[in-house]
């Protein structure tokens, strides 16, 4: 029976909001806290803490070539880091940063923010961004369709959810439990 490895995450780390395998599977890199965490698959030990971000990082994704990886946080930006574990491009969108994923096929990474997503291409050395889509229909209309249950929408990224639950993890992170912005911002 083979041992698995044991991750040892820093005790001052309230949170892992996402992680990544190297598509080689020999690396994971957590976002935990403002730092991007890269650990060595083997024996569990960490390679290195990245640091770049001001704030909490919320996802991470690696190419499919595995050659870079992407880290996007709440200070609303976006840093391409490479396999030697060096930030290379840092850009910025409007709000924090969503989610980031790379394209298998053309190495472009997408990446989006409650208010606009931005396209990246290593060939262009570019970033093109996309402003807001239009908002959904007014939350009274789903209500009208399920009128026995009880819906809550948040008031950032208008996803709906059933009341008790969303009140419940309100008062667990004081935040969206899906764009995770502070309740108590104001929009």
């Amino acid at each position: 029976m083979r041992a698995v490895p044991t991750l040892c995450i820093y005790s001052f780390i309230n949170s892992i909001y996402d992680l990544a395998f190297k598509p080689d599977g020999s690396q994971l890199i957590v976002a935990a806290g403002n730092r991007v965490l890269v650990y060595d698959t083997s024996d569990g030990t960490l390679i290195q803490p990245l640091k770049g971000h001001k704030d909490t990082v919320y996802c991470v994704a690696y190419a499919k070539d595995g050659k870079r990886f992407a880290s996007g946080s709440a200070d609303k930006s976006i840093i391409i880091w490479t396999s030697k574990l060096e930030g290379i491009l840092k850009y910025t969108h409007n709000d924090s940063i969503q989610c980031v994923a790379y394209n298998p096929v053309s190495h472009q990474l997408a990446s989006c923010s409650s208010g606009d997503f931005g396209l990246w291409s290593p060939e262009q050395k570019s970033v093109s961004k996309h402003k807001r889509w239009p908002k959904p229909l007014h939350w009274e209309y789903y209500r009208s369709l399920l009128p026995d249950v009880s819906i809550t929408m948040c008031p950032s990224c208008f996803q709906m959810f059933h009341s008790e639950d969303y009140e419940l993890l309100v008062l667990q992170h004081n935040c969206c439990p899906y764009c995770r912005r502070p309740i108590d911002e104001p929009n």
